[in-house]
């Protein structure tokens, strides 16, 4: 992922599963270096897309746009995780990714 910058509305945080996950629901959270965690409900696309060359297979990835200046309220460096829930025995996360914030 690319910097992005602090209460940037319209930016895809995007996360590639790489396995089949249009029956769970899905939820990206992120972890500023300081402050609180912050926990976004996200979609699971039907179709691909190329994200720095990489392509992400439809239903293989969970993506937010953020809508809120409030979403990424600190510039420093962050990181995502995706939540995966497909019942209350199967829920399957990610590792974390980082990312920077710019002011």
């Amino acid at each position: 992922m690319s910097n992005i910058n602090k209460g940037e509305i319209g930016q895809a945080l995007r996360i590639n599963l790489g396995e089949d996950i249009s029956a769970a629901t899905c939820v990206i959270i992120c972890e500023p270096e300081i402050g609180t965690a912050k926990e976004f409900a996200a979609t699971v696309p039907a179709s691909p897309v190329v994200v720095n060359g990489e392509t992400l297979n439809a239903n293989e990835y969970a993506e937010y746009t953020t809508t809120s200046a409030e979403d990424l309220d600190y510039a420093g460096r962050w990181r995502m995780k995706l939540k995966a829930t497909f019942s209350s025995s199967d829920i399957r996360q990610t590792n974390y990714s980082k990312f920077r914030v710019l002011d």
